[in-house]
C-alpha cells in the first residue's frame, strides 16, 4: 500500500519541543501529539550508556535514580562543545539531540502507518551560528533522516508566516514576535515586503531569562514560607532531599505558575519526610515575585522596538506571543503597552505550526549535503548517512547570522540576540547555503534575480565615471586585500577596513560605530550614528527616533542588491530610483511605513558598499545625502 508523502516540522525548545505535521488524513497543517496527555515533550535526556539515551518524561524519571545521567536542556550546550560529556559517557553533542529528534520523528512515522516523512523542517534562533544549525542537521541525520530531506527556518520567520497565514498584512506591516520560553527570551521585528515575504529589521534576546526563571522566584518565595513555618523541614528539603523529592517540588511549582495563568490562586504541595504540606499563592502574589523579570523582558522588548525604529504603539500591526511563559497575563498586560498583542492557538506550538507551512509552499525539492561530522567525537552513536553534493544549481539567499561581536557601545544584552541582517526572506522558499564542506538548506529568499539581463549588465559595469567617486573609488583602493566570501566575491570583516570603504564625507559625518552582526558570506555589518555637528544632521527628520546607517561590503551581495533596488523590491515600487551616470551605483529612497521619515537603499557594484540608511526627513533630502556623502556625485 503506499501512503501520501508527509512533512514533518520540529520545533527543539530549550525546556520543551514541539512538532506538526501533514496530517496523514487531511493533509493539512496538524500538531503532532508528543505524548498520550500533550502536545509538548520535555527536551531532556538521559544517558545510561554508549547508545542507550531516553528522552522526554522518560528521561526525568530515570534522573531520579542517577542525576548524573541527565540532562535537562541539550539545547544549551548546542555552540558551547562539539562533544560532552555525561555520566561518564564522552559523545558529540548532536547525539543527545539526535535522541529527542528521533522521538519526535517515530511518533510522526506512528500517526503515517510507519511511512518516514519526505521533509523535516527544524526551527533554531534567529542569531544561531552555522556551527549551531550544523549540530541540528547532524543531529536529525544520526535520527535517520537523510540529509537531502533536512531544512531549517529561524523561529520568529516561522512565528511570522504562521500569523500570516490567518491575518492577510499589507507590504509594509511590521509585526514582533516575542518569543518567551522555557529557557530564553527573544524579540524580533520583521516587516513584509511582499505576499508572505518577511524582512528582519531588529532582533534582541537574552538567553538567561524564561520560565525557568520564574519557578526559580517561586522556588524562593516556597523556601522562605517553609522556613518560617519549619525551619528542619526548610533545611531538609535544601540539603538531604532525595532526587524525587526535588522533582516533585518543582513539578509543583511549574503547575501552580501555569494554574495561575488562569485562576486567582494556586497551592503547592510540599513533600515531608512524614507526608506533604501545602501553601497557597494568589496571582497577586506571583505578579509580585516576578515583576523584576517581567520589566527585563519589556526593557528588552521595548530596546528591539527602538532599534526598529518604532516608538508607538501604531506603528506595529502586531505583538506576536509564542513560547509557553507568554500566557502570563501580566506579561501580556505589560505588553500591550507597546502594541496590539496577538496570540493564536496554544503559544508552545505555534513555531513548529509556521514552520510546517513554509515547508508546505515550497512546491520544487532542494537537497543538501550532511555538514562534516564533528571532529573527534566519540563514537557512541552511528554517524549520520553521509551524501553526495547538492542536486541542481545552488541559489541566492541569506544564512542566518553568525554571533555577534559587539562593542560596549551596541547596548546590547549580555547572551541576547543582535540585529537581525537586513535581508529580505520569502517565508516558504528553500535556499542551499554552503557550510564547511557540506551546505544546509534554510527557508529563506531563494527567487532568481527579477530581471537577469540588468544584473549582466550591473556586473559587468565598470569601475569608473561618476559612480566611482566616493564609496566607489575609496572602497577598492582601501579595501582590495578583503577576504573571498562563501560565493567567491570580495568581503570585509575587518571593522578598520569597512571604515575606509565608506566615501570620506561620510566617514567624517558619523560616529558611535560598531559592529551588529554578519551577512550571509560572513562580511561584518557595522551600524554608525549621523553625528550632531556633520554636514548630514540637517537632513534628518526631526521626528525620526534615530538616524543612523547600517552597511557592509560584500562583491556579491551589491550585484544582487542593485537589480533590487532598480525593480523597486525595497520598497514595493513606491520608492525613488536614484542612480549615477554609468550605473555603477544605485539608490532607492522610500517612506518608512508608519512613520514621517524615509529609507535609502544602496548598493555599489564597483566597491561592493551595501548600505541602508534610516531617519531621512524627505526624498529631497535623501537625493542631498547621496551626493553630499560623497555616495554619488
Amino acid at each position: 500500500m503506499t501512503f501520501a508523502a508527509w512533512t514533518l516540522a520540529i520545533d527543539f525548545g530549550t525546556s520543551n519541543s514541539a512538532a506538526a505535521h501533514s496530517g496523514a488524513t487531511s493533509g493539512g497543517i496538524e500538531t503532532l501529539s508528543l505524548s498520550h496527555t500533550s502536545n509538548l515533550m520535555p527536551s531532556a535526556v538521559y544517558v545510561a550508556g554508549p547508545g542507550r539515551i531516553t528522552v522526554g518524561d522518560a528521561a526525568i524519571n530515570a534522573a531520579q535514580q542517577n542525576p548524573a545521567g541527565f540532562v535537562a536542556s541539550p539545547k544549551r550546550l548546542i555552540g558551547a562543545d562539539p562533544t560532552c560529556t555525561v555520566n561518564g559517557q564522552t559523545m558529540p553533542t548532536y547525539a543527545l539531540v539526535s535522541a529527542v529528534i528521533g522521538a519526535i520523528v517515530a511518533r510522526g512515522k506512528a500517526a503515517h502507518a510507519g511511512a518516514p516523512p519526505a521533509q523535516v523542517v527544524l526551527t533554531h534562533p534567529e542569531a544561531w551560528a552555522h556551527q549551531q544549525i550544523r549540530v541540528l542537521i547532524d543531529a536529525a541525520a544520526a535520527a535517520g533522516i537523510h540529509p537531502s530531506r533536512i531544512t531549517t527556518i529561524s523561529e520568529p520567520r516561522a512565528a511570522a508566516a504562521h500569523y500570516s497565514r490567518s491575518h492577510a498584512m499589507q507590504p509594509g506591516a511590521r509585526i514582533a514576535v516575542f518569543d518567551f520560553g522555557g529557557g530564553t527570551l527573544d524579540i524580533a521585528v520583521l516587516t513584509v515586503t511582499a505576499h508572505n515575504s518577511f524582512e528582519v529589521i531588529a532582533a534582541r534576546g537574552d538567553n538567561g531569562l524564561g520560565g525557568k526563571n520564574l519557578d526559580a522566584v517561586i522556588g524562593r518565595w516556597v523556601s522562605d514560607r517553609v522556613a518560617d513555618r519549619d525551619p528542619d523541614l526548610a533545611n531538609w528539603l535544601s540539603r538531604e532531599a532525595p532526587v524525587d523529592v526535588v522533582q516533585s517540588l518543582q513539578d509543583s511549582i511549574r503547575h501552580a505558575k501555569e494554574l495561575l495563568s488562569e485562576a486567582p490562586s494556586a497551592t503547592i504541595t510540599v513533600p515531608t519526610p512524614t507526608g506533604r504540606t501545602t501553601l497557597q499563592i494568589t496571582r497577586d502574589e506571583f505578579d509580585e515575585l516576578i515583576g523584576p523579570a517581567v520589566g527585563q523582558a519589556i526593557q528588552l522588548t521595548r530596546a528591539a522596538l527602538y532599534d526598529a525604529g518604532i516608538t508607538h504603539p501604531t506603528q506595529l500591526t502586531a505583538l506576536y506571543l509564542t513560547g509557553g511563559s507568554s500566557r502570563i497575563p501580566l506579561i501580556q498586560q505589560r505588553l500591550h503597552e507597546l502594541g496590539p498583542v496577538a496570540t493564536l492557538d496554544d503559544p508552545k506550538t505555534v513555531v513548529a505550526q509556521g514552520a510546517l507551512v513554509t515547508a508546505i509552499a515550497e512546491a520544487t525539492p532542494r537537497t543538501n549535503e550532511r555538514p562534516t561530522a564533528v571532529p573527534g567525537a566519540a563514537d557512541l552513536m552511528p554517524p549520520p548517512p553521509a551524501s553526495g553534493p547538492p542536486s541542481g544549481p545552488r541559489p541566492a539567499g541569506p544564512a542566518p547570522s553568525r554571533p555577534q561581536q559587539t562593542s560596549p557601545s551596541s547596548g546590547q544584552q549580555k547572551g541576547g540576540r543582535r540585529w537581525g541582517r537586513i535581508a529580505a526572506v520569502a517565508v516558504g522558499v528553500v535556499a542551499v547555503i554552503g557550510i564547511g564542506a557540506g551546505a544546509v538548506a534554510l527557508m529563506t529568499s531563494g527567487d532568481e534575480d527579477p530581471n537577469p539581463d540588468i544584473a549582466a549588465e550591473s556586473s559587468a559595469a565598470g569601475g569608473t565615471g561618476a559612480g566611482a567617486t566616493g564609496a566607489g573609488a575609496t572602497g577598492a583602493e582601501a579595501t582590495a586585500a578583503g577576504e573571498t566570501g562563501k560565493d567567491g566575491g570580495r568581503i570585509l570583516t575587518d571593522d578598520a577596513d569597512l571604515m575606509a570603504a565608506l566615501p570620506g564625507p561620510l566617514q567624517a559625518s558619523v560616529d558611535n560605530c560598531r559592529k551588529t552582526g554578519f551577512n550571509q558570506n560572513d562580511a561584518v555589518e557595522m551600524m554608525c550614528d549621523i553625528a550632531d555637528d556633520g554636514s548630514l544632521a540637517e537632513l534628518g527628520s526631526p521626528d525620526a527616533l534615530s538616524y543612523f546607517i547600517m552597511f557592509h561590503v560584500d562583491d556579491n551581495e551589491a550585484d544582487s542588491m542593485i537589480v533590487d533596488i532598480r525593480n523597486g523590491i525595497y520598497s514595493n515600487g513606491d520608492g525613488e530610483l536614484v542612480e549615477d551616470a554609468n550605473r555603477v551605483s544605485a539608490a532607492d529612497i522610500a517612506p518608512r511605513p508608519a512613520t514621517s521619515d524615509y529609507k535609502i537603499d544602496y548598493a555599489n557594484t564597483s566597491s561592493g558598499l551595501n548600505l541602508k540608511v534610516f531617519g531621512v526627513a524627505s526624498v529631497e533630502d535623501g537625493r542631498t545625502f547621496l551626493t553630499r556623502s560623497g555616495l554619488m556625485s
